[in-house]
């Protein structure tokens, strides 16, 4: 290679030198990941939010439990998760990510470990990203990306919303770091990093929270904003459009890689609870924000939400950087103090005027978790500080600086893992996971039919590992209709968006019978004694009611016309006794034969939602619609075969436009990445020191 040994024996130091660099990097960033977890990965059923009302327990579990089953069972993918809230698109609930990649780990694991090998493998990567970013784009040191990279992956904030359960929030931000670098390195060569940047944006909207992904989608604008202006003023408008145009086939890219999951969900938001009227409310005063940013014990109640320092030696170092390093600190300032104005809500007029400008952005819940964006830009100015503080220590003694920067690594590392250890809410996962007596109870008696709490008296994840359809559930995402007719046949009400049915231990919820047994509600469950007589007792668990419904229509029905031989409505509804076979009910497709003397409605108790199809014996027949709410199907005298399956053509597009999106990105990484021709390999520049930033192309 180099005609010179001693030059040829410089640069394999030099090489060496840097892979055990990296290696020890990587090293602390796995010592801290797994310290922020700790007793978990060491124990057999020990996790983060492993409690029982967090969004783990509640939604991801059963979700994933649902897939791993279905998949292992019938070798495809679930698109419908009958199991809770009276049946809802599985394709379409962020909270599944099934598009998501590393999801699917979950065919290979048990569940606890899937989500311990999840959890880490994304602390790692955000790390990682942050790492990368900072030697990168700003130049520092090892140590100080080192000090940057554990000051975003172990952010209080990042783990308290760990602890809460809340996977798709933690998910999603973990992909800013690399958001972040694809756009930086897209801007300088769009040709070559344009498709990684595509990759990113796609993957952070499967990740599995659009709030989050918002958010992310808000800070690469912001960021492209800054470096195409400064493209501009140094290299002048033809490389300014150069960068543009990557950008945007970058962003169009990752557009339609997601769009398996955006076609489905926006079919879902447009049906779902999520299209009534909803307006954050949300309000942090500036007092109180600046106290929070210094005050490292959150609030009592949802601390995740009110958790925003980023700790205070990353606060130190941050003041570091902008005493010593004002030209590279004050643009993220600048950032620092726009996100600051975004999440204080209500109480900031930039966020007022924001949200009349920027579509749908006070339609979100929790406006404080902006705040993310604000915590990964403290992360780099801590890494800024580092960086000068070693600068300055290098001039003094050049044998003082590395030991220092181990130091203020372990510094950090150390006082943050203390903070975190308290939010992540480590607990047994077994134990909120194991169905009680009263949910095996409740589910033999069932049978096939649904059961509906009057009180939320069963956790949702019971409905998957029971294998037993609920008639009330909890999501982000609840389809309105079915929700409406839900508080009629509960006699409540409750206006406006939300989030579970029916309210938590309202005496006002008196269950219907007959329109619960339209939904094939065959088992009613209470804390309280209920007095209708189409309810029969026919058990109790503790201080629990189990009352058959003997209102129940069965899965599906015949009715008959109305006098002018149409659909009935909902009020003159009358089920006949004619017996319906079901041949298959699984999550689809559902087949159903019978035999009928005359004329009528074929029912299916499930609500209507756009992509359920249907063949009577061998030939697509139209779907009919009571009130809005129960599928119909017009049937003449005879036996008949019902197919009842879900097939969404949003479902299809969205895939050809993902498989289109991948295929071009595959494309431009395989000819923008590919090996160059060589002509002599050059020799090692001579050993700067380490603050000095990395030169442009790096």
């Amino acid at each position: 290679m180099f005609k010179n040994p001693p030059l040829r024996l410089q640069y394999s130091k030099a090489k060496l030198i840097s892979w055990l660099r990296m290696v020890g990097q990587l090293v602390m960033l796995g010592i801290v990941a797994v310290a922020l977890l700790l007793p978990a990965p060491f124990t057999s059923n020990q996790l983060p939010a492993a409690w029982e009302k967090s969004d783990l327990i509640i939604s991801h579990w059963p979700t994933a439990l649902l897939i791993q089953r279905t998949f292992a069972q019938y070798h495809q993918l679930p698109l419908w998760n009958p199991y809770f809230g009276g049946g809802q698109p599985l394709i379409a609930d962020p909270l599944a990510a099934l598009f998501y990649p590393p999801t699917h780990l979950v065919h290979f694991l048990p569940l606890r470990d899937y989500y311990l090998v999840l959890i880490l493998g994304h602390l790692l990567f955000a790390g990682l990203g942050t790492l990368l970013l900072a030697r990168r784009a700003f130049g520092l040191s090892h140590l100080a990306a080192l000090v940057a990279a554990i000051g975003y992956m172990a952010t209080p904030r990042l783990i308290s919303h760990l602890g809460a359960g809340h996977l798709t929030i933690f998910q999603t931000v973990t992909w800013f770091p690399w958001l972040a670098l694809s756009c930086w390195a897209t801007v300088r060569e769009p040709r070559r990093w344009g498709a990684l940047l595509g990759i990113c944006i796609a993957m952070t909207l499967l990740a599995g929270h659009p709030q989050m992904a918002y958010y992310g989608m808000l800070m690469l604008t912001g960021q492209a904003t800054w470096l195409l202006v400064k493209r501009w003023r140094l290299e002048g408008h033809q490389a300014f459009f150069a960068s543009l145009a990557g950008l945007a086939v970058a962003g169009i890219i990752g557009a339609l890689i997601a769009s398996i999951h955006l076609l489905p969900l926006m079919e879902f938001t447009a049906y779902s609870t999520r299209q009534l009227t909803l307006s954050s409310s949300d309000t942090y005063p500036l007092q109180d924000f600046l106290h929070e940013l210094l005050n490292q014990q959150p609030r009592s109640q949802f601390p995740w939400e009110g958790l925003i320092t980023p700790g205070y030696i990353v606060l130190a170092l941050t003041l570091l950087a902008l005493v010593t390093r004002w030209r590279k600190a004050w643009p993220l300032l600048l950032g620092i103090i726009l996100i600051a104005g975004l999440a204080m809500g209500n109480s900031s007029p930039l966020y007022l005027l924001v949200s009349h400008i920027l579509p749908s952005f006070d339609r979100f819940r929790g406006q404080a978790r902006i705040w993310f964006v604000g915590l990964f830009l403290f992360a780099i100015l801590a890494g800024l500080g580092t960086d000068a503080l070693l600068h300055y220590l290098r001039r003094i003694s050049v044998y003082s600086a590395v030991p220092a920067g181990l130091l203020i690594v372990l510094a950090i590392s150390t006082t943050l893992i203390i903070i975190d250890n308290a939010s992540t809410q480590l607990g047994d996962v077994r134990t909120v996971t194991t169905p009680s007596t009263l949910a095996y109870t409740a589910a033999h008696l069932a049978g096939g039919g649904r059961i509906y709490g009057v009180q939320e008296n069963l956790p949702q994840v019971n409905a998957v590992q029971t294998q037993t359809r609920f008639a009330d559930g909890w999501n982000p995402l609840l389809i309105e209709s079915y929700v409406s007719y839900m508080q009629r046949a509960g006699d409540y009400q409750a206006d406006g968006y939300q989030l579970h049915f029916p309210p938590a231990d309202s005496p006002s919820v008196k269950p219907d019978p007959r329109l619960l047994g339209l939904m094939n509600v065959s088992i009613v469950i209470s804390r309280r004694p209920l007095s209708d007589p189409r309810l029969v007792q026919v058990g109790k668990v503790d201080d629990t009611f189990l009352y058959k419904n003997t209102a129940d229509a069965g899965y599906a029905y015949l009715v008959n016309p109305d006098s002018a031989g149409r659909l009935p409505t909902l009020n003159s509804l009358q089920p006949l006794k004619t017996p319906i076979h079901i041949v298959n009910a699984s999550p689809e497709p559902d087949t159903f034969t019978f035999s009928t003397d005359k004329p009528a409605y074929f029912v299916i108790g499930t609500p209507t939602y756009p992509g359920w199809v249907a063949s009577l014996d061998g030939q697509s027949v139209p779907i009919q619609q009571i009130d809005g709410i129960l599928p119909a199907l017009k049937v003449g005298p005879g036996t008949h075969r019902v197919r009842y399956t879900y097939e969404p053509l949003s479902l299809r597009v969205g895939a050809t436009l993902s498989l289109i999106g991948l295929l071009t990105a595959l494309i431009w990484l395989f000819v923008a990445l590919r090996p160059r021709r060589r002509t002599q390999p050059q020799p090692p520049a001579p050993k700067q020191a380490e603050s000095t930033p990395v030169p442009i192309g790096a």
